[in-house]
């Protein structure tokens, strides 16, 4: 029998926006981080430069590039760009915040059950699960076919893209049990067996001493 094969994921939140910090929804619209946000994430920087990434993606949003260009500098012309991995499209709520739009009966059943409801205008439940799974199963499949036994990928993303796929991975959760900040990440290590890739794990990047339940 041949090696184990094995696949870390590591998910980084971008750094901070102003329509973050303001708490603004914030989907396809495309800020630029704050100023002064990477001098914050430079433990995440050395944390990664750790790692011999075999393949790097980022969202096409503004943030997401300005993070992955400040992580992986001088891997960048080696970065790939996919828009699959966009924050969901929050149609005509995107930059109000929950003050704007708490007495909005849509939104409140929006926030009560978001997979049966859809910002106007925005993007459907279904459609945001569709693309990121057809994100994740390509990574598989590549990771599947390689003679390497142990695959590393770093993908830079939005929080939404990062809680939906913990939430996938682990069953019983909501998409809502999970934090993840801004200039954050978590590593996802998983294992091919008996024809899946199952997780083994999840840990915060940069590591802390304590593992997520």
């Amino acid at each position: 029998m041949g090696a184990t094969q094995r696949l870390d994921i590591f998910l980084v939140r971008h750094g901070i926006t102003k329509w973050n910090q303001d708490k603004r929804y914030l989907g396809h619209s495309d800020e630029s981080v704050l100023p002064g946000v990477f001098e914050e994430m430079s433990e995440l920087k050395q944390e990664l430069s750790k790692y011999p990434f075999d393949t790097i993606f980022t969202s096409d949003l503004k943030r997401c590039r300005e993070t992955s260009d400040y992580l992986v500098g001088n891997k960048q012309n080696e970065c790939i760009v996919d828009n699959r991995l966009r924050e969901l499209n929050f149609g005509e709520w995107e930059g109000k915040t929950y003050e704007e739009l708490k007495t909005n009966h849509v939104y409140r059943n929006w926030i009560d059950d978001w997979e049966s409801y859809n910002p106007p205008t925005g993007e459907t439940a279904n459609q945001f699960k569709s693309r990121i799974n057809e994100f994740l199963g390509e990574v598989y499949e590549k990771a599947q076919s390689k003679t390497c036994n142990h695959n590393q990928v770093l993908v830079i993303t939005h929080g939404g893209v990062i809680k939906y796929i913990l939430s996938s991975l682990k069953e019983s959760s909501s998409i809502w049990d999970f934090k993840i900040k801004h200039g954050n990440g978590v590593r996802i290590s998983l294992e091919y067996q008996e024809g899946g890739w199952l997780c083994n794990s999840i840990s915060e990047v940069p590591t802390q001493e304590k593992e997520k339940q």
